[in-house]
């Protein structure tokens, strides 16, 4: 039977062990993805149905990271609600996520969009313009102000919507039940904020400024910490389970990985090549695979829309 002290030392070592492993994640490229000639901005999977969608109008299995069909009319920026079998694109396309078949369609055409599943509303937003969409049944809600100028945004699983707003480098909370905009903070030094995602356990922000990623407390609008990196994302990504923050860098085609040691500390662990100058990423909780996608060529002279799949 172990001494209660040398129990003490053994957890301690565990502990440690498991930090320094989060630590040294030594993500790398494994397989990429070849779209075709397409057009792509936000990306998503779907846990649930193990498959990514955003790559144009093309759908990936991540068990296989293969493509095994399409979304017509499919693009950028996806709201997937695996309950209620229905998918709803940012231009307004309602599909059924078993089938892929297109089921409907509804006068929408924004830009950012989230699920929410408190309430089983899409949402969907442009500039000063925002649709709410019932995914139980496939129809609008509302038409109505989400905010003024946001970019990306994440949800906290109580009935709330964070969202970066990016030409005032703000953080805005919306209330999906009232359908309200509740608070809006101003983030010290953010200049321009575009891509957001959450830890909903710890209440921590992260939000893709300028040149940092900024942690901000979601409770109060307090920045809690600043990560240094080469370029603001469109859209970072979060994995709950080793608490890493990616953040894509366009500016050197890297992928910034951090840590969240604690609600307070946050450590970057890595800096490694992602393949391209991606803009956006979306992570596999299940796998730990993280996806980025970035073109070759130029994409409005017909370049090719590549994904880069990174493992640890």
């Amino acid at each position: 039977m172990l001494h209660p002290r040398s129990l003490l030392v053994a957890l301690a070592a565990s502990v440690f062990a498991s930090a320094a492993s989060a630590q040294t994640s030594h993500y790398h490229i494994v397989k990429t993805i070849d779209a075709g000639v397409a057009r792509a901005d936000y990306i998503i999977i779907d846990p649930v149905g193990r498959r990514l969608y955003g790559l144009g109008d093309k759908v990936v299995d991540v068990d296989n990271d293969a493509i095994v069909g399409t979304v017509e009319g499919g693009g950028g920026g996806y709201v997937i609600d695996h309950e209620d079998n229905r998918g709803l694109v940012r231009n307004g396309t309602l599909f059924d996520l078993k089938t892929l078949a297109v089921t409907g369609h509804l006068d929408i055409k924004g830009d950012g969009s989230r699920y929410d599943p408190v309430t089983h509303r899409g949402f969907v937003w442009v500039d000063k313009d925002g649709w709410v969409v019932d995914m139980r049944t496939g129809t609008l809600i509302s038409k109505t102000m989400i905010g003024d100028g946001l970019e990306s945004g994440a949800v906290d699983g109580r009935g709330k919507l964070y969202a970066a707003i990016e030409a005032k480098g703000g953080l805005e909370q919306f209330d999906t039940r009232t359908l309200k905009i509740e608070k809006t903070w101003d983030v010290p030094g953010c200049g321009r904020a575009q891509g957001l995602t959450m830890d909903t356990h710890t209440r921590r922000v992260f939000m893709a400024c300028d040149t940092d990623v900024v942690v901000v407390n979601a409770d109060n609008g307090n920045v809690v910490s600043r990560i240094r990196v080469p370029s603001r994302a469109d859209m970072n990504c979060f994995d709950p389970t080793t608490k890493l923050v990616f953040n894509p860098n366009r500016a050197d085609s890297t992928l910034s990985v951090i840590h969240e040691d604690s609600p307070s500390k946050f450590t970057l662990v890595e800096k490694v090549p992602e393949g391209g100058a991606a803009r956006t990423c979306a992570v596999d909780e299940k796998t730990h695979k993280v996806y980025v996608f970035y073109y070759e060529g130029n994409p409005r002279q017909g370049g090719k829309l590549l994904a880069s799949v990174l493992a640890p």
